[in-house]
């Protein structure tokens, strides 16, 4: 109950209108329960992004299930990836919004977020072995792939010039095609 109040605070307002009495407040318990469970709002702040991790990586998992071809198993991680902000806009904001000063103490966040990398690093590094791979590292590959996906999740999650992409369905079709076109140009 707890993490589901703070993940509405933060679909509702900021990072900022996130706090342990808000919180205590949003999910209707006395004003010292979340202290049970969560040392302070960093600690919060960590359990969300982890979990958020985990459902990206399960989703990106799921994508790429059954598909033999690397280039297309890049495309599905990149559509998972757009899904999954759509999906969970208060997660992908935390994920990727520099919520923590010092995420490095944090081990347990950091393993998984390690594990969600290797996936990309993996599937990137295979695609690099193709005849038609680009002659560039493939640390610059997966970052411009990376970021791609990551520019395009968030244009299209906060409605930057999208007057012409009407629907949630139209959008995700645009990724589709944004995500193909950018992959396959990048490797064929």
């Amino acid at each position: 109950m707890l993490i589901s109040s703070a993940l509405e605070i933060l679909k509702e307002g900021t990072l900022q209108d996130l706090s342990l009495r808000a919180l205590a407040r949003k999910a209707g318990v006395s004003q010292t329960a979340p202290y049970r469970h969560f040392e302070d709002k960093e600690a919060l702040i960590v359990v969300l992004i982890q979990e958020g991790s985990y459902i990206l990586q399960e989703e990106m998992l799921e994508a790429i299930e059954g598909i033999d071809d690397p280039v297309e198993r890049l495309i599905q991680l990149g559509v998972s990836y757009y899904n999954f902000a759509e999906a969970h806009p208060a997660h992908f904001r935390l994920m990727f919004g520099g919520s923590l000063e010092c995420k490095e103490k944090y081990t347990s966040l950091v393993e998984i977020e390690q594990k969600g990398y290797e996936l990309v690093q993996f599937v990137v590094g295979e695609c690099m072995k193709l005849p038609g791979a680009p002659e560039h590292p493939p640390e610059i590959v997966r970052l411009a792939c990376w970021s791609l996906v990551h520019g395009l999740a968030n244009l299209l999650l906060n409605d930057v010039h999208n007057d012409d992409i009407p629907s949630d369905e139209d959008k995700r079709a645009v990724v589709s095609e944004v995500i193909s076109l950018y992959t396959r140009a990048l490797f064929d």
